[in-house]
């Protein structure tokens, strides 16, 4: 396989991803960050919590990102890291309960629309412990064949690496 048809088909890959399977599973990933989001209003008083009662880590392996939601990020950080005691830790919605899952630069979204893009649904499918661990699976592999092309590494691709990718997306 040629670059130029590496090139064209991760091209078609990438809009098919973006066009087709994303915006068929946002639904599926809004209802279960809303599920999860009303369980921990009700088990963790997460819509009222302080800064010092805040959910730190949900599941306990997955530091949640207050810098993500209400203003946090603006904050002078002391020592290269953010000062929680400035935070506002409530979690008002399950839009900014998604957003504590996300990188920063990808937690600029406000709905589950084409501003949620395909890396932070990817990210809270893998992340949000609501969704089963095929599921998460299914997300981390979809993730990672998308970051190769979605960076350039063309070098990992080639017919076959298509395939798995088309595989794995059937999978999701």
């Amino acid at each position: 396989m040629g670059k130029d048809r590496i090139r064209s088909d991760g091209l078609w890959l990438e809009i098919a991803l973006n066009k087709i399977l994303i915006p068929q599973i946002r639904p599926f990933v809004e209802q279960g960050i809303k599920t999860e989001y009303n369980n921990l209003k009700t088990s963790h008083n997460i819509d009222g919590q302080s800064t010092s009662s805040r959910l730190q880590r949900w599941p306990p392996r997955k530091v949640l990102k207050y810098e993500n939601i209400n203003g946090n990020g603006v904050h002078p950080k002391l020592g290269g890291r953010y000062n929680y005691a400035l935070f506002d830790c409530r979690v008002t919605s399950h839009v900014d309960f998604a957003r504590l899952y996300v990188e920063n630069y990808m937690a600029k979204f406000n709905a589950f629309d084409d501003h949620c893009d395909a890396s932070a649904v990817m990210a809270l499918l893998g992340g949000v412990p609501v969704f089963s661990a095929a599921v998460q699976t299914a997300a981390g592999d979809v993730r990672m064949g998308r970051n190769d092309w979605a960076h350039c590494v063309f070098s990992k691709w080639d017919e076959a690496k298509f395939q798995q990718v088309l595989l794995r997306w059937n999978t999701l």
